[in-house]
């Protein structure tokens, strides 16, 4: 019976409060020891669209207008809005407490008049809380009017986004359990979101699931969010921030928006059900940059953002639906969850619009389904798991009985295989015979063509040869028919001495003298010295060819030998006289150099090639005005050096990628086989050698042969 009296009496304040209003008659306060009263009705509102009101212009105004809802909302607007009311005290209570319990008005500023005094205080979002008489995120104002008396009370509000006014006056008592009351409520909002926050971060880090990771940054948006429009950002994290307090609504609104986007694209595997509606994020996206955009620079943007929400909303909820109807059942939790927090965004959204009012219902729904939809979204985590899991056991299943299909098949395999291969044991020891006897013949056709390689060499050689040994021949032969003719005087000569005898006449001596001197006896002397001296220079020369023919073809090639290579340098040299052009410059510079171990022959063989190629590059440029062909040795550090350098008709890139690959040739048909610089690299490699070609195409080749001073040919 007592509370009915209790409540009766409320419901007559509340009444007596409505025609106050109409009657623009203070407001009377009777009793204010239970319940705080909202006295949204009876405030008159004044706008000030410039922010240029004094007080003294706010008191003597007559453009005050009568509110005609419990909680006045002003809309969105820059204007500053003067609230005014008149409140007379018939409590036992001197200090009322006047709360404005919308934490996100930026700046309150309360003028108390009474008996012709003024008293001012101001608060504001971005001050700080230690000002403030109440460490509460509500704004909240001591009235120190005594009993009986009647003060003014005019509000000056500003703020950027949706300005409700949910004005609420009651005792120090009553409006401090009240927001006592909220402050638990909240707090345990916050457990829970932070409960679930660190429960899922843990699975995270032990799982690598990205879905962990996109829902707890999206729960952890979703209760900074929560605690912003309830004013505990701006008390515990931001205080001090200014520029942060200032555009946190656009920020935070983004940033939701995104995270939820994200982690629903990623839970309901947008790529594999709907790939093409992953991009429509994008629009969405847009729009949020848009708000944060316009909020820097201060333009409107609440609308855009409570659209932008709404719309993600339905289109998740939308995208939820298609999905969890083809059958994946991750999608009917998340669709039951969103469904929850849908309803919050919506009140929300409609509360802003002023399409519902704003009373603990809309301002807490949204937080208690984000809290439910956080729960939800968690077991729906823990599901999709299960499933996985499930996933696996059944997968592993198929695969132990595809194992065991695979076992019996391998078994009948087995014995079939047993048979095969028993009948390609046969075939392999014939096709291996065969391969032996192919391997064979490739063996004696690869000795058959390096002995090709040899005699086209060999028949190089020969003509050059020939050439050298036929000219001091013919110097010999040309000289022994005249030295025969000297020597037949000669001996007639001293056959005709022989015959003279002491008493001989004198006549006989003069006519032996006569013939001494027709036969020009000194001039024949002076001449048959120079025959013989001809003749000897011609064996000399010839003995010199052989001994160098001798030193190139090494008959001992295959033994390792100690050798000045310089030596088999000038061998070469002197074979490939008769083939190097007249108009060809011959530079021969070798170097003081060491001997090494090598064979000899090979390495003959090595310079016979080079220079014989560099010999015939000269013979092809026709047109070349200056023909040069250096040949020079020198040792640096633990290397001996050949450099051969000629200004022929030189190579192209195409063609020097192939120099060394067997049977490729540049001569004409009949001029080479292919196969003497792929057996040149083949002794390089065998001496542990190197070798660099630079070559352009009409400017010449150098090529540079190095060896090693120590190699191990053994």
């Amino acid at each position: 019976m007592r509370k009915c009296f209790y409540y009766f009496g409320f419901f007559v304040l509340q009444f007596i409060l409505v025609q106050a209003q109409e009657k623009n008659d203070p407001l009377v306060i009777y009793s204010v020891a239970h319940h705080s009263l909202l006295i949204g009705r009876s405030v008159l509102i004044l706008e000030d669209k410039d922010d240029k009101f004094s007080l003294n212009d706010v008191v003597i105004s007559k453009d005050f207008v009568n509110s005609n809802k419990p909680v006045p909302d002003l809309g969105i607007s820059n204007s500053a809005f003067w609230i005014k009311v008149k409140i007379q005290n018939n409590t036992d209570n001197k200090k009322l407490l006047f709360e404005l319990s919308n934490p996100m008005i930026d700046e309150v500023e309360l003028f108390s008049v009474l008996n012709g005094s003024v008293s001012v205080k101001k608060m504001s979002e971005y001050r700080s809380f230690d000002l403030r008489s109440y460490d509460y995120p509500s704004y909240v104002f001591d009235l120190d009017i005594p009993k009986g008396d009647t003060a003014s009370i005019y509000l000056k509000i500003k703020g950027k986004e949706q300005i409700f006014v949910p004005l609420k006056l009651g005792s120090q008592r009553v409006i401090i359990n009240s927001l006592s009351y909220l402050n638990l409520l909240f707090g345990m909002y916050v457990g829970i979101m932070l409960a679930m926050f660190f429960y899922n971060a843990f699975i995270y880090f032990t799982t690598k699931d990205p879905n962990y990771l996109y829902y707890i940054i999206y729960i952890l948006f979703v209760a900074l969010t929560q605690s912003y429009f309830q004013g505990y950002c701006s008390h515990y994290l931001w205080n001090n921030s200014p520029w942060i307090g200032e555009h946190s609504f656009a920020l935070l609104g983004a940033f939701v928006g995104i995270s939820a986007a994200e982690f629903a694209k990623s839970f309901l595997n947008f790529a594999e059900h709907l790939k093409f509606f992953k991009n429509i994020l994008y629009v969405f996206y847009l729009s949020y940059f848009v708000c944060i955009v316009f909020s820097i620079l201060g333009w409107s943007y609440v609308h855009l953002l409570d659209i932008t929400a709404l719309s993600v909303s339905l289109y998740l909820l939308i995208v939820a639906i298609i999905i969890a109807r083809k059958g994946y059942r991750p999608a009917k939790f998340f669709l039951i969850a969103w469904s929850v927090f849908l309803m919050g965004v919506i009140v929300f959204a409609l509360r802003n619009e002023g399409l519902l009012p704003y009373d603990n219902i809309t301002n807490y729904t949204m937080p208690a389904g984000s809290a439910i939809e956080a729960i939800l979204l968690s077991f729906a985590l823990a599901d999709r798991i299960n499933i996985l899991k499930k996933e696996k056991e059944e997968s592993q299943r198929r695969m132990l009985e595809a194992l065991l299909e695979n076992e019996i098949l391998i078994r009948k395999q087995n014995i079939v295989l047993g048979q095969k291969i028993d009948e390609r044991t046969v075939e392999l020891k014939h096709t291996n015979e065969e391969l032996t006897n192919t391997l064979t013949n490739l063996k004696n056709a690869q000795t058959q063509l390096v002995t090709i390689e040899k005699m086209a060499s060999l028949g190089q050689l020969t003509a050059g040869i020939a050439h050298e040994i036929n000219n001091p021949i013919n110097f010999v032969t040309a000289n022994i028919k005249p030295l025969k003719v000297d020597i037949d005087d000669i001996l007639e000569l001293i056959s005709k001495y022989e015959k003279i005898e002491a008493n001989d006449s004198e006549a006989k001596f003069k006519v032996t003298e006569d013939f001494k001197k027709s036969i020009d006896y000194e001039y024949l002397k002076k001449e048959m010295a120079e025959l013989l001296s001809g003749i000897e220079e011609g064996a000399k020369r010839t003995a010199e060819i052989v001994k160098g023919l001798k030193n190139f073809s090494r008959l001992d090639e295959n033994d390792i030998k100690t050798v000045n290579i310089n030596d088999g340098i000038e061998s070469t040299l002197m074979l490939l006289k008769n083939t190097i052009p007249d108009d060809v410059e011959l530079n021969v510079s070798l170097g003081n150099i060491s001997k090494i171990d090598c064979l000899p022959g090979k390495l003959n063989q090595v310079f016979m090639n080079l220079l014989n190629n560099a010999v015939y590059a000269l013979n092809k440029a026709e047109n070349k005005k200056q023909k040069k062909l250096i040949v020079q040795t020198f040792e640096e550090n633990d290397h001996i050096y050949l450099l051969i350098e000629d200004t022929g008709i030189g190579m192209s890139p195409e063609v020097k990628a192939n120099i060394f690959d067997p049977f490729f040739t540049t001569k004409d048909v009949g001029e080479g086989t292919g196969l003497g610089m792929s057996i040149v690299f083949k002794i390089i490699e065998t001496h542990q050698a190197r070798i660099q070609i630079e070559s352009e195409a009409g400017c010449g080749t150098k090529v540079l042969l190095i060896l090693n001073k120590k190699i191990n040919l053994y």
